[in-house]
């Protein structure tokens, strides 16, 4: 049988939300505002709810499911959705954004990435709802279910965490690496906590 989770402890808990919500808000607002000089403007919004949703939300849903308890739970699953709203709200401004520009759509990996993220999480938020909520989840106690959930939406979060990367590195160019780096920091520190 397979040790249980340590819950993560408070200290821990508040250092980490705060990076990767700090992170969510100042990295989506400085990708949105590149290339240099670019300022603020309708396409800003996209890197802004996207990392809002799926770094700054996403990620402390993640951290507070390992808090354990049933309110960290339902917690969990309330975060989760909002962040996946945000990112609706970002895959919604880059949409109207290329159409307003004539461009096609979905031609990067970058592009198709994002929406796969979206719908993965889409589908492993509502098995988490329908099958694992703590109230009424049809089958809460199945094991197999809950890796599955587990296991799937820590892969999602990876390949967004990753697209993010890859958003900034098409705005600034590939000769910028320090700021890439700086940018990326924030979640090489918290993704052992965040995403193991």
């Amino acid at each position: 049988m397979a040790a249980k989770m340590e819950p993560l402890a408070n200290g821990r808990y508040a250092l980490l939300t705060t990076i990767l919500l700090a992170h969510s808000l100042i990295g989506g607002y400085y990708a949105g505002t590149r290339p240099e000089g670019a300022g603020w403007r309708y396409f800003s919004w996209h890197p802004l709810l996207m990392m809002c949703g799926m770094v700054g939300l996403m990620g402390t849903a993640a951290l507070t499911k390992k808090k354990g308890g049933y309110t960290n739970t339902k917690l969990h699953g309330i975060m989760a959705w909002i962040g996946m709203m945000l990112s609706g709200g970002g895959l919604y401004v880059i949409y109207q954004n290329k159409v307003e520009m004539g461009k096609d759509h979905f031609t990067t990996l970058h592009s198709w990435a994002g929406l796969a993220v979206l719908i993965g999480c889409t589908l492993a938020g509502l098995a988490g709802g329908i099958f694992l909520h703590p109230d009424f989840g049809i089958d809460k106690q199945n094991k197999t279910i809950r890796k599955v959930h587990k296991l799937l939406s820590r892969g999602l979060l990876i390949v967004a965490w990753l697209a993010t990367l890859s958003g900034l590195k098409t705005l600034i160019g590939d000769e910028d690496v320090v700021s890439l780096v700086i940018f990326a920091a924030p979640l090489l520190v918290a993704a052992p906590f965040t995403l193991m």
